[in-house]
C-alpha cells in the first residue's frame, strides 16, 4: 500500500463529501481522491503486498487506513458516503499539525518533472535530454540559462529539425548578464542560480491552439490545479511598433473556459518574446498563479509580487525582426515554452516559497546536521541578513556549483563559477562555523547528487571529480585570503563593500576602482550606467575580465550598457585579427585580404570541397596510401592580386575546385605535397583556408606557365600525413588516459606534428613521474589491444547529447561536425571527441608511443610531449642505452667509495657532470630521465658528502694546529683546507678554539663565509662577537646575522657572499688584518 498525503490549499475548502473513483483496466487497484476540511487531499491507492511508510511516527494514522483499506476490499465499506465519514473521522483524530505536509508528498519534484515529460510523449512530442549547462557552441552565453538554448539553430532557421516536437527538462543557470538572478537568491522564494525548465516545443508543427489547450490540460487535470487560481495574460499590442494586438490568443483562452476577467492584455516589455536584436520573435502568452486563492487578483498579475507568480510562458513564434528594426512575418511558426520545475513543484504542494520543497529541504537538513546551528525556519528579513537566508545561498549554489562541475566546466574556465563556489565556501566559513570543516561542500554535493542524480545521472557519475575539484579550489581559496596585500587591505577598510571581491589579486584592479570612484559622480549623472567607453577601459587598460567589472556595478548599483561595448570590444578584435594575419601571410607570402576574398565572391568562385582528405586507405599491418587526386585550378593569387597565370620562380597561392590537403585545423599541421602538371609542378609548402577556400601556396616550377581552368593532379606528402595521423590519434588516446589516471581534467592545448604531439592539460590532481609512466603505459596498452577508430558525421546538437563527449574549452564548433570513438574495454577507457582531423584506423597502426617530456605550463597546467612511430621506437632503445651506462656510474661510484679513493672522486665527479650535459642534448623517454636525475641526485650527494667530510676533517685539524701554535688571545684566522663547492662548517673550527675569541673565515669557488664566537668571560670585557663581525662585514659586503635563539655578543655569522675572484683575495686580507686590529684592544 502507498500512501500519499499533502497539506494542499490549491483545493477548494467546499464540497467536503465528494468522491472521485476511478478504477484502473485489472480493477485490482482504486485511486480515491478525497477533499475534505482544510482543503487536505488523501490518496490511498491499494496494491497488494507493497507498503511504504514515510514517517515512524504516523504509524496510528497508517493503521487506520490499513485497516479502512481491509474493511473496503471485504465490502464492509458499501458506499463512498460512508468512506467519506470515516476518512473524515481519521483525520479529525490525526491531523493536527502543518509538520504532516513535510512527512507525506503527492508531488515529489520527480514526479512532477515525470509527468510533465510523459504528457508531452503521449502527445507525440520527442523527448530530448537536458543539454550541458555548458553552451560549447554559443560564445554569446556564459551558461545555458534557458531551454531553447539547444533549439536555437531551428529556430533561427540554420539547420533543419529532426522532429516536429519535443519536450524536455533542461538544466538552467542564470548568473551574470542580461539574465542574472545571482543578487535576488535567497532574498525571495522563488530567483535561483541553477533551476529546471521545463518545456515543450513545437518546429513548424501545432500552433497557438493546442499549446494552450495542451498547457490548461496539464495544469489543471493532470496537475488538478484548480482554475479559479489561474490567470492568464496576452500581448495587447504596440502601436509604436505597429504590432495588432493578439487578440487570437485571447480568443483561444476564452473558448476554452478561462473568464474573461482572468485573461489580461498586456505590453511589449511583458508579453513580446525576442532572441536578441534581431532574429525569431513572437507574441507570449503567460499562466499566472495566485498563492493567496483570492477571488478577483487580476491587478496583482506582472507586479513582480510573491503571491502572484509567473508559471509558465508560452511564446509563439511568428514573425523575424531584421537590422532596420522591422519585421517580416515568418512562413513557419513555431512554439516555445517554459516552466520552472521549482516554482510548480512548490505550488503543487501548497508552498509558498520554492525553498521549502523536496528539492531543497534535504539540503536545509544536511547543513543543519554538520554545522549544528539553528534548523531552517523558512524567515526573511529586510536586510536579507538572517540564518535563513544563508541556508537557501548556501542550498541554491551548491546545486549550481554541483550542476556545472558535473557537466565538465571547470572554474579556471568560468569566472562565474569561481564566484559561487568561493561565495558558498565563505558562507560555509562565516555563517555557520565550518572553517575547520574540510571541504565541508562535499556533504552537500552528495546530498544534491541524491535529489537529481535519478534525472541527470551525469551528476552522480562525475561526483568523485567535483569532489575532487572543490578540495582543490578551497585549498587555492584560502591559500589567496592568506597573501591578501597591505594595499588591498587599505581598500578594504575605507570601502568595506569590496570585501566580498573573490579576484582582488586581478593585476591592474586597485588603480581601476580608485578610477572608477573617481569617475563616480558622473557617472551617476549618466543615468547611473557605466558607459561603453569606460568599460572598455577598465577592460582593456586595467585588465579588468567582464565578469570583475559586473561584480563591481552591482556592489555600487549601476547599470552598465554591454551592448556598446561588445560593439566597441569586437571592433578592436576585428582591427587586432586583421593586423595580426596581414603581418602572419607577409611573413610567409601568403596574404589572403579581404579584397582578394570580396574578388573571389564577386566572380562567383566556387567554395573549395575537401572531403577527398579522408579519403585514404590502410591494411591490417598498418600501411596507408593516400591516392592522388584530380582536380582543376580555379583562381590563382599572386602579391595579393588575383592573377590569370604564373611562370616559373613565382610564389602563388592555388584554388581548386576540390582537394585533399589537410590544411592547418584542430591543432594538427597542414600537408605539404605537390601539384601536378603536363609540364609544370607546384611544390606546395603552406595550405590555407579562409571562408570556404583551401589556399594552397608554393613556388611554380617548369617552363610552362599555368593558369586558370588548368588540370592538376593533387598528390599529398604520403610520409608527412602519416606522421600526422600518427601523432594526432595518439594526441586523443593520451587525453583520454589523462582523464583516467588524473581524474579532473580539461585540454588547453595541442599540437600535431609529424614528428612529434603535444597536449597541454589542466588538471586537478599532480601528474607526478609516477602518473606520467602510467599515461604512457596506457596509451601503449591501446596500441597493443588494436581498437577500431569509428569516424562519424552528425549534427552538432546530436554530438553534444552523448556522453563522456571530451570538448575543447572555448572551442566554437561548426553545425555539422566529426566524431572519433574508441575504446579500451580492459581499462574501461572511451575515447569519444569531436575532431575536423585526420586519423588512424587502428589504434595499432601508431605502432610505439613514449612521453618525452612533461613539464609545468601555468597553475595546474602540464605539458606533455611525445613521439610515435620508428622515432618512438629509437627513442625507447637509446633510453636503454643510457640506463645501462647509468648502472656502470653506479657501480663505479660505488667501487669508489668504498676504496676511499679521494683523488678518484673528484675525477668522477667532473666526469659526471660531463655524462649529465650530454644526456640532456638527447631525446630520452621522460621516465628514462626521471631516472636518471633520481639516480644522480644520489650519486652526486653522495660523492658532496664524503668530499664535505674530508674537508671539514682537513679544517678541524688545521684549527687544532693553530689552537696548538696559539698561546692565547683572539684568534682570527683564514681556513686554508680547499672546500672546493662544498660547504664549509665553521661551526666545527669555532668549537675548537671554544676558549678564546674567535673569527675565522672561509674562500673557496667565489664564496666567502664567516663565523665570530666570543666566550663569556671575554664578553664581560666589552669583547663583542657583533662589532667584531662588523669590522669584516664592512670590507667584504654581504649580509650577517646572529644564529636563531643566541645571542650576538657571543655569536655572529657572515652568510655566503660571492665575490669576483681577482678581487677576493685583497678584500679577505683586508678584512683580515681589520680583524686583527679589533681584537688587538682587548
Amino acid at each position: 500500500m502507498i500512501l500519499h498525503s499533502q497539506v494542499c490549499p490549491t483545493l477548494p475548502a467546499t464540497n467536503l463529501t465528494h468522491v472521485e473513483t476511478k478504477w484502473t483496466p485489472t480493477s485490482t487497484t482504486q485511486d480515491f481522491w478525497l477533499r475534505i476540511p482544510r482543503g487536505l487531499p488523501l490518496a490511498v491507492k491499494c496494491a497488494p503486498l507493497e507498503y511504504r511508510c514515510y514517517q515512524a511516527s504516523q504509524v496510528r494514522w497508517i493503521k487506520m487506513i490499513l485497516r479502512l483499506q481491509r474493511q473496503w476490499m471485504t465490502g464492509k465499506l458499501y458506499s463512498s458516503r460512508k468512506l467519506t465519514t470515516v476518512l473524515q473521522n481519521v483525520f479529525s483524530l490525526s491531523y493536527n499539525s502543518q509538520k504532516m505536509s513535510r512527512t507525506f508528498h503527492k508531488w515529489p519534484s520527480y514526479r512532477v518533472r515525470k509527468e510533465f515529460v510523459n504528457f508531452f510523449v503521449e502527445k507525440n512530442h520527442q523527448y530530448i535530454r537536458s543539454s550541458p549547462v555548458i553552451p560549447w557552441n554559443d560564445p554569446t552565453l556564459a551558461f545555458v540559462n534557458a531551454g531553447m538554448n539547444q533549439f536555437k539553430p531551428i529556430l533561427l532557421g540554420e539547420k533543419r529539425t529532426l522532429y516536429p516536437c519535443a519536450v524536455n527538462s533542461q538544466k538552467c543557470i542564470r548568473v551574470g548578464g542580461k539574465h542574472n538572478d545571482l543578487a535576488d537568491v535567497g532574498q525571495d522564494t522563488y530567483h535561483h542560480t541553477f533551476f529546471e525548465m521545463l518545456g515543450n516545443w513545437s518546429f513548424g508543427n501545432y500552433f497557438k491552439q493546442e499549446a494552450c489547450q495542451m498547457a490548461w490540460l496539464l495544469l489543471t487535470e493532470v496537475y488538478q490545479i484548480p482554475p479559479d487560481h489561474l490567470y492568464i495574460t496576452y500581448f495587447g499590442g504596440d502601436a509604436k511598433l505597429e504590432l495588432e494586438p493578439d487578440l487570437e490568443t485571447r480568443d483561444i483562452w476564452l473558448s476554452i473556459g478561462v473568464p474573461s476577467s482572468r485573461v489580461l492584455p498586456f505590453g511589449t516589455t511583458d508579453n513580446f518574446w525576442e532572441m536578441g536584436q534581431v532574429g525569431p520573435c513572437g507574441p507570449c502568452t503567460e499562466i499566472h498563479y495566485d498563492r493567496a486563492r483570492r477571488s478577483d487578483a487580476g491587478n496583482r498579475v506582472n507586479l513582480g509580487v510573491e503571491d502572484m507568480i509567473e508559471l509558465w510562458n508560452l511564446v509563439f513564434i511568428q514573425y523575424e525582426r531584421k537590422a532596420d528594426g522591422c519585421l517580416r512575418k515568418l512562413e513557419t511558426h513555431h512554439v516555445d515554452t517554459g516552466m520552472g520545475l521549482e516554482r510548480i513543484t512548490a505550488v503543487l504542494n501548497g508552498k509558498s516559497s520554492n525553498y521549502d520543497t523536496d528539492l531543497f529541504i534535504p539540503l536545509f537538513n544536511e547543513i543543519e546536521k554538520i554545522s549544528k546551528c539553528q534548523a531552517y525556519s523558512g524567515a526573511f528579513s529586510p536586510d536579507g541578513t538572517c540564518l535563513d537566508t544563508a541556508y537557501r545561498i548556501l542550498a541554491d549554489h551548491t546545486r549550481m556549483l554541483t550542476v556545472a562541475l558535473s557537466d565538465g566546466m571547470f572554474p579556471d574556465d568560468s569566472h562565474k563559477l569561481r564566484r559561487i563556489i568561493r561565495r558558498a565556501q565563505t558562507l560555509g566559513w562565516e555563517d555557520f562555523g565550518l572553517k575547520h570543516e574540510k571541504n565541508f561542500l562535499q556533504h552537500l554535493v552528495h546530498v544534491v547528487a541524491s535529489i537529481l542524480g535519478e534525472a541527470y545521472p551525469e551528476i552522480t557519475k562525475n561526483l568523485s571529480n567535483t569532489i575532487t575539484i572543490l578540495e582543490k579550489e578551497e585549498e587555492i581559496f584560502k591559500e589567496m585570503k592568506g597573501q591578501i596585500s597591505c594595499e588591498w587591505k587599505a581598500l578594504i577598510r575605507s570601502n568595506p563593500e569590496l570585501d566580498v571581491l573573490s579576484d582582488h589579486r586581478t593585476p591592474g584592479l586597485i588603480e581601476a576602482i580608485k578610477e572608477l570612484h573617481i569617475a563616480m559622480a558622473d557617472i551617476r549623472h549618466y543615468e547611473n550606467t557605466l558607459p561603453a567607453d569606460f568599460i572598455f577601459k577598465l577592460y582593456d587598460t586595467y585588465g579588468l575580465h567582464l565578469d570583475l567589472i559586473e561584480d563591481l556595478t552591482t556592489l555600487y548599483n549601476l547599470n552598465m550598457d554591454v551592448i556598446g561595448f561588445q560593439r566597441k570590444l569586437e571592433e578592436t578584435r576585428l582591427l587586432t585579427k586583421q593586423v595580426l594575419q596581414e603581418k602572419l601571410s607577409l611573413s610567409m607570402d601568403c596574404n589572403i585580404s579581404k579584397n582578394i576574398m570580396e574578388e573571389l565572391n564577386r566572380v562567383g568562385t566556387p567554395a573549395t570541397n575537401s572531403d577527398a582528405k579522408y579519403n585514404y586507405v590502410s591494411t591490417n599491418n598498418g600501411n596507408y596510401s593516400f591516392p592522388p587526386l584530380e582536380s582543376e585550378i580555379l583562381a590563382l593569387i599572386s602579391n595579393d592580386t588575383l592573377v590569370k597565370e604564373a611562370s616559373d620562380g613565382m610564389w602563388v597561392g592555388v584554388v581548386l575546385n576540390k582537394t585533399n590537403f589537410y590544411h592547418e585545423a584542430g591543432g594538427q599541421e597542414g600537408d605539404r605535397g605537390v601539384l601536378t602538371l603536363e609540364d609544370s609542378h607546384i611544390p606546395i609548402n603552406y595550405v590555407d583556408f579562409k571562408e570556404d577556400f583551401v589556399f594552397h601556396w608554393g613556388y611554380v616550377k617548369g617552363d610552362k606557365k599555368v593558369m586558370v581552368g588548368d588540370k592538376v593532379e593533387a598528390v599529398v606528402n604520403a610520409g608527412r600525413r602519416f606522421g600526422c595521423m600518427q601523432h594526432h590519434t595518439a594526441t586523443h588516446l593520451l587525453n583520454t588516459a589523462v582523464k583516467a589516471v588524473a581524474g579532473p581534467s580539461s585540454q588547453r592545448s595541442s599540437h600535431v606534428a609529424e614528428d612529434h604531439l603535444r597536449l597541454d592539460v589542466l588538471s586537478y590532481k599532480p601528474l607526478d613521474a609516477t602518473q606520467t609512466c602510467s599515461l604512457e603505459n596506457a596509451v601503449q596498452g591501446w596500441i597493443v589491444n588494436g581498437s577500431d577508430i569509428e569516424r562519424q558525421q552528425l549534427d552538432l546538437d546530436e554530438a553534444l547529447l552523448i556522453p563522456d563527449l571530451s570538448l575543447l574549452p572555448g572551442e566554437v564548433y561548426p553545425s555539422q561536425v566529426y566524431l572519433l570513438r574508441t575504446k579500451l574495454p580492459d581499462l574501461g577507457m572511451d575515447s569519444v571527441e569531436l575532431c575536423c582531423g585526420t586519423h588512424l584506423h587502428n589504434t595499432s597502426h601508431i605502432g610505439h608511443f613514449v612521453i618525452t617530456q612533461s613539464k609545468a605550463s601555468g597553475v595546474g597546467v602540464r605539458s606533455l610531449r611525445a613521439v610515435c612511430g620508428d622515432s618512438a621506437k629509437a627513442i625507447e632503445e637509446g633510453g636503454k642505452l643510457v640506463l645501462d651506462e647509468l648502472m656502470e656510474w653506479q657501480e663505479n661510484i660505488h667501487t669508489t667509495l668504498q676504496n676511499s679513493d679521494e683523488e678518484r672522486l673528484s675525477t668522477l665527479q667532473d666526469e659526471l657532470s660531463q655524462w649529465i650535459l650530454h644526456n640532456k642534448e638527447k631525446v630520452l623517454p621522460y621516465r628514462v630521465q626521471h631516472k636518471i636525475n633520481q639516480e644522480v641526485d644520489i650519486m652526486q650527494r653522495q660523492i658532496r658528502n664524503i668530499k664535505r667530510k674530508d674537508a671539514n676533517d682537513q679544517m678541524v685539524k688545521e684549527m687544532e694546529s693553530v689552537l696548538k701554535n696559539h698561546k692565547n688571545g683572539p684568534v682570527v684566522h683564514i681556513i686554508n683546507t680547499h672546500f672546493g663547492s662544498n660547504k664549509a662548517v665553521l661551526s666545527k673550527a669555532t668549537r675548537i678554539t671554544a676558549a678564546h675569541p674567535t673569527l675565522v673565515l672561509a674562500f673557496a669557488e667565489g664564496i666567502v663565509v664567516g663565523r665570530c664566537t666570543v666566550p663569556q668571560e671575554s664578553a664581560n670585557n666589552n669583547l663583542s662577537a657583533v662589532e667584531w663581525m662588523v669590522c669584516v662585514q664592512k670590507i667584504l659586503g654581504g649580509k650577517a646575522s646572529a644564529p636563531r635563539g643566541q645571542n650576538p655578543l657571543h655569536v655572529y655569522n657572515l652568510r655566503a657572499k660571492r665575490m669576483p675572484l681577482d678581487e677576493a683575495q685583497s678584500k679577505v686580507q683586508k678584512a683580515i688584518l681589520a680583524a686583527e686590529q679589533y681584537a688587538n684592544n682587548f
